[in-house]
């Protein structure tokens, strides 16, 4: 029962990122070990959509490190324990707290000895900033964890970069880049093991996303623009970045066509716009939550709206009639999203 409900969800949410995306591209996911224990290792832009984008498309049935403050509420608690997500105890929770990592690196360490994955954000922290920031010491320790349970343990760390064209937008495009697996075993002898492994995936990290120097970062996406397709390519943008040619990097104009498609899609989904526009929208509570807060909006309320549309039309006139409503604004949303003209909408 509980593999039925862990699919069930999986499907859902994979149809609704397969809806909400304009496009999601994966690249090196051939290389992620299946029968050996990994280590997810991924920056993190976007809050919930970088997990969920890794859950759904990273071949494995991946366990969850998660702040621990969304454990507070009892349901929640049960629910996201069903979703393979383990509570981090971070500073702002109390330094009492601080202890309880413990038991959870220990847990870590036996499901890595069990073969299970497990997926981290080394960075501790998210931002829409398109660089990778200092990484903590956190998935180190469970390294150490994983190791002092099982010595022989041959653990793989898999970096991955993922990459956002417009991170807050509906219609966004993203790519995720699987990096090579890191084999753990071969470090062990090394003078500072802790030191190095973070330096070989920081290193890898900052190949598999656009990297931009933080003393430039103004300067360069000014003249690259903070959107665009081009990020999805981060190999390209970094390599150009590194040789000062930026002419090829600025992101294309809006293409003024778009506007009456954009104004279509307005007007089709106008309850909803304003729902999300009235309600929603102004309670999301920073920018790196955006994205996070429009798919669950389209998740949970676009289900809802469809069965009671469908409800009242068959009520009215009749099941086909039902049907054809249905279907017709559901396909002609989709369109327009794999269109790409819903990634200019404004935000808010």
């Amino acid at each position: 029962m509980r593999r039925a409900g862990y699919f069930f969800i999986k499907c859902w949410i994979s149809a609704g990122l397969f809806c909400y995306y304009k496009k999601i591209q994966i690249v090196g996911a051939e290389g992620i070990p299946l029968n050996k224990p990994v280590l997810f290792l991924s920056n993190h832009q976007n809050a919930l959509l970088d997990v969920l984008l890794l859950a759904t498309r990273c071949h494995r049935k991946p366990w969850f490190l998660t702040r621990s403050d969304v454990f507070r509420n009892g349901f929640l608690q049960y629910f996201f324990g069903f979703l393979q997500m383990l509570p981090i105890y971070r500073i702002r929770d109390g330094k009492a707290n601080l202890s309880k990592n413990k038991a959870i690196f220990e847990r870590c360490g036996q499901l890595l000895g069990a073969n299970e994955a497990i997926l981290v954000f080394p960075e501790a922290n998210h931002s829409l900033k398109r660089r990778i920031r200092p990484l903590s010491k956190g998935f180190t320790r469970i390294i150490e964890a994983a190791l002092e349970q099982h010595p022989d343990l041959d653990l793989q760390l898999v970096p991955v970069g993922q990459n956002y064209a417009h991170p807050r937008q509906v219609g966004d495009s993203s790519a995720i880049h699987f990096g090579e697996p890191i084999a753990i075993q071969q470090y062990l002898n090394s003078t500072d093991f802790k030191a190095q492994i973070k330096g070989v995936v920081r290193k890898s990290l900052e190949g598999l996303t656009t990297h931009i120097p933080e003393d430039e970062y103004g300067s360069l996406t000014e003249r690259i623009g903070e959107e665009g397709e081009i990020y999805l390519d981060p190999q390209y943008v970094n390599s150009m970045i590194a040789k000062g040619n930026l002419s090829n990097l600025r992101s294309p104009k809006t293409n003024p066509s778009h506007s009456i498609p954009r104004v279509f899609f307005m007007l089709w989904n106008l309850p909803l716009v304003l729902l999300w526009r009235s309600l929603l929208g102004p309670k999301v509570p920073e920018p790196e939550f955006e994205a996070t807060f429009r798919f669950g909006f389209v998740l949970l309320v676009y289900p809802f709206f469809y069965g009671l549309t469908f409800l009242t039309l068959w009520n009215l006139y009749s099941i086909k009639m039902a049907c054809f409503f249905v279907v017709g604004h559901a396909l002609i949303n989709i369109f327009l999203v794999k269109m790409g003209i819903t990634s200019s909408v404004r935000r808010k």
